[in-house]
């Protein structure tokens, strides 16, 4: 595999490097970055932009979820990320075999989860356990836990 580094001083290379994130491999490739701590992650999230990164983040998440795995299961996730001590809400609606996402807050969440950007972009590239994310206090749930357990197995990661 190629190394990959990250200059965030080259706002055009980052913003390329984003541009072609299109898997979970994609982006464990940039969290696995020579140098990319917690700051450099923040930064790259600063370059990028906080919407356009999670407006492209939920995309995907829709886009590798697997029907199969999901089962009948049906519900709503709220995601409440901050960026920078602002939250953005998002929510997934997870029915009838589909995934698809949403900006702005649920009506009535079946799960409700709060954490960084920094944390959600290393549990879609599956560098974070959900479930030790929870125990560890990195993400809160609130909700139907037990739903919210089998979540991270409904998505290619």
């Amino acid at each position: 595999m190629t190394e990959i580094a990250i200059d965030l001083n080259d706002t055009a290379a980052v913003n390329a490097l984003f541009d072609e994130i299109a898997s979970p491999a994609e982006l464990r490739g940039i969290l696995d970055a020579p140098g990319a701590d917690e700051g450099t992650i923040n930064g790259f999230v600063g370059v990028i932009g906080a919407e356009r990164l999670l407006d492209r983040v939920f995309d995907l998440m829709a886009g590798h979820f697997v029907a199969a795995r999901a089962g009948n299961e049906s519900g709503v996730v709220q995601w409440n990320v901050r960026v920078d001590g602002t939250e953005h809400v998002y929510h997934v609606v997870v029915e009838n075999g589909t995934a698809t996402r949403h900006s702005g807050p649920a009506d009535k969440p079946r799960v409700t989860l709060t954490l960084t950007a920094a944390d959600l972009l290393r549990l879609c590239a599956g560098k974070l356990s959900g479930v030790q994310a929870v125990m560890s206090g990195k993400i809160k749930l609130a909700g139907d836990m037990m739903w919210g357990a089998k979540l991270p197995g409904w998505f290619n990661i």
